[in-house]
């Protein structure tokens, strides 16, 4: 069994595995058609033993998480889910300074 180097969950509970963002773009319109509670998914990449996650909610809210300590988790709010998904193509590429420098830019 190989484990994936990316992963994408649902709150609504699908998950992928090695992700794209054929699967990243799914994920959004489902989560556009999600009641309030439901309507988030986050996309996890493995690097090494640590991993990098980026959530999305509704309400156009993203969270980075890129380490353990809760404290350096980056949130912030988004205008619209053409922007997010732009987020998530760079987060692909596994270029996680940029990613956080554009969260706390927000």
């Amino acid at each position: 069994m190989t484990i994936p180097q990316t992963y994408l969950q649902t709150g609504w509970g699908d998950s992928v595995d090695d992700v794209d963002m054929e699967d990243v773009s799914w994920a959004i319109s489902e989560t556009i058609e999600m009641d309030d509670e439901q309507g988030l998914f986050w996309v996890g990449v493995f690097v090494g033993d640590a991993e990098v996650i980026l959530e999305a909610k509704k309400d156009l809210t993203v969270t980075g998480i890129f380490n353990e300590d809760e404290d350096e988790n980056v949130k912030a709010q988004f205008s619209d889910w053409a922007e997010i998904e732009e987020l998530y193509k760079l987060f692909l590429t596994k270029d996680f300074d940029q990613v956080q420098a554009i969260l706390k830019a927000k």
